[in-house]
Formats: structure tokens, sequence, C-alpha cells
């Protein structure tokens, strides 16, 4: 496992958030790993493959949203709470292309009871902000119950 900064998450809720990751899917198959996480923030890196991109190497900009999605998700996660997108815009600064890692960072900028509404930055390989999203969530259960079981 890549080294992970915890930016003032309990120690403990951290390694379980970082375990979980890992088992996740989605971050397997698309080469997502977690860079950083702190309260309501996280920080997400890929290195998407030439399955990926356009006929010209460019990445698809759905792969781009993704990274997004899940960094705002991850980002509730810290706050102790799972979410599911309500819906999400990305507008598109700059060139991503396959085989360039792709880092986001994502932040919970409102969380109420039923809503929440994160932001994630995207950088492309060469640092240029390469995407901005913003979206809007449903919050959904307690992700502490699970930590406090030991799932």
């Amino acid at each position: 496992m890549a080294e992970i900064e915890n930016r003032g998450l309990d120690d403990d809720f951290f390694n379980f958030l970082c375990k979980a990751c890992e088992s996740a899917p989605v971050h397997r198959t698309l080469d997502i790993s977690l860079t950083y996480l702190g309260q309501g923030a996280a920080g997400l890196k890929m290195n998407p493959g030439l399955e990926f991109s356009t006929i010209r190497g460019r990445l698809h900009g759905g792969i781009i949203a993704t990274l997004a999605d899940t960094a705002m998700g991850w980002a509730f996660i810290t706050l102790g709470r799972a979410c599911i997108t309500i819906d999400m815009y990305t507008n598109y600064t700059a060139t991503c292309f396959a085989e360039n890692e792709l880092i986001a960072e994502a932040k919970v900028i409102h969380l109420g009871r039923r809503t929440g509404v994160a932001e994630a930055a995207l950088f492309n390989g060469q640092g240029e902000l390469a995407a901005v999203s913003r979206g809007t969530f449903s919050v959904q259960k307690d992700v502490m119950e699970e930590f406090e079981k030991g799932i």
C-alpha cells in the first residue's frame, strides 16, 4: 500500500477507511488510490491506461468525472457519512492523456441531514488544473456504525 497521509482523522478510523478503499472493486479496476484523508477532504489519484482514452490518446471525460465523483464521495466518508450522488457537473479546463497520472482533491462544502455538497479539483500529469466538479449528494447511513462494529 502506498503511503496515505492522515490529515487529522482518528488513527483507527483512518486505518479503517484505508482498508475499505483497498477492497473497493472500482478502485482496483480503475487503479484509483488514496493520497490523503482529512476531515471533510480527500485526495485520490489514478493512472488511467490506454483503454480509457479516445482515438488520439486523450483521457475520456467520463473517466475524469468518475474520479471527481469518487473523490467527493470519499470526502463525505471522512465525516462518517456514506452518500449517493444526486447530480454533479464537471467543467474541463485542460487536456488529460492516458498513461499520465490524474490527481483529484475534494472537499465537502455543505453537510446537511439529508443532502450535502462537495467540490473537486483535478490535475493532469503536467500539474495543470484539468477539471473542476461540484456535486450534490444524498447523505445516507452512518459509516461510523460499520467502523464501530469492526466491519
